[in-house]
């Protein structure tokens, strides 16, 4: 008898603790950033902005290249002074080559962190927006232990990034 009094009770708590958990999905970022149009496009344009200097940082490797095979090849007939001359503009280009490669690569760096702080607000706005116009509660990114693939909207946010 008293078991049939506390029965609709219980039942109260399934109910509520069943609607708290609400709407909830998980979305992969890493494949958001790698596969959104908008990191695509940053790529390209990154990939350009720094193509000349890329270039020309191979053709001053390839310059460094020559002269040491010419060094190598000519130095038994060459006098103390022109190995020396030879070596000393050998050391001199190497050294302008690893630091002009430190400075390409330090820009690189900056810029595509530069171009990834803006990528993540946009996805973050997509993310909240998409989440706001479809009643999810949740939507969890990292440190999931799992999600199957019915919660995993990834594709929905790669489309609605398509549309930005």
């Amino acid at each position: 008898m008293s078991l049939l009094k506390f029965t609709p009770i219980l039942l109260c708590f399934v109910a509520l603790s069943a609607n708290a958990a609400g709407k909830s999905a998980f979305i992969n970022p890493s494949i958001i950033i790698e596969q959104a149009p908008q990191a695509v496009a940053a790529s390209k344009a990154l990939e350009q902005e720094f193509s000349q200097r890329d270039n020309a940082l191979r053709a001053a490797a390839g310059e460094i290249q020559e002269l040491e095979k010419s060094y190598r090849n000519d130095s038994a007939i060459m006098s103390a002074d022109q190995r020396k001359k030879v070596e000393d503009e050998i050391v001199q280009k190497k050294r302008k080559f690893q630091f002009d490669q430190q400075s390409i690569n330090q820009d690189l760096q900056k810029r595509r962190q530069q171009v990834l702080q803006g990528l993540q607000k946009t996805i973050s706005i997509v993310i909240r927006k998409y989440g706001k116009e479809n009643g999810y509660d949740f939507i969890f990114t990292e440190g999931v232990a799992y999600a199957s693939e019915e919660v995993d909207i990834t594709d929905e946010i790669l489309k609605e990034l398509a549309k930005q």
